[in-house]
């Protein structure tokens, strides 16, 4: 039988003539003793287990540190690759800008000649039908 606290408040002894039965008195302190020993078994058997889950809390904890600067080594080795991808990238993307800047600026120039030149032909048809004009009316006047 286990005891506990209202069962140990509860229990009665018998009178006898010169105060309690000393069989029932060492009985009941028999039984409150074997229950004190238990507990103590059991507080130190809790104690060993809660010690042996604080070492696996550190050791989880060690872990997942460790883990963690992996992780972030990791993560900074990914990052500056990433970093340097990206920045080969952007030089590409500049450099084919460049190149096509340059092509755009050539085409440029050359529509600016074409423009030129036209506008030569221009005065040069408008010169030439003025002077035939003016050839045709000086004929016709005449």
């Amino acid at each position: 039988m286990r005891l506990d606290y209202e069962g140990i408040l509860q229990q009665t002894f018998k009178d006898s003539f010169r105060g309690y039965h000393k069989e029932e008195v060492q009985d009941f302190l028999q039984l409150v003793a074997n229950d004190f020993k238990e507990m103590k078994r059991d507080v130190v058997t809790l104690q060993e287990e809660l010690n042996e889950r604080d070492q696996r809390i550190r050791q989880l904890e060690e872990a997942l540190t460790q883990s963690k600067s992996q992780h972030t080594a990791s993560f900074e080795n990914m990052r500056s690759a990433l970093k340097e991808k990206a920045r080969k990238f952007v030089d590409q993307a500049r450099d084919q800008a460049d190149r096509h800047k340059r092509k755009v600026e050539a085409e440029l120039s050359h529509l600016q000649d074409d423009i030129r030149r036209l506008k030569k032909e221009k005065e040069h048809l408008l010169e030439n039908f003025q002077s035939a004009a003016q050839s045709y009316i000086n004929s016709r006047n005449k």
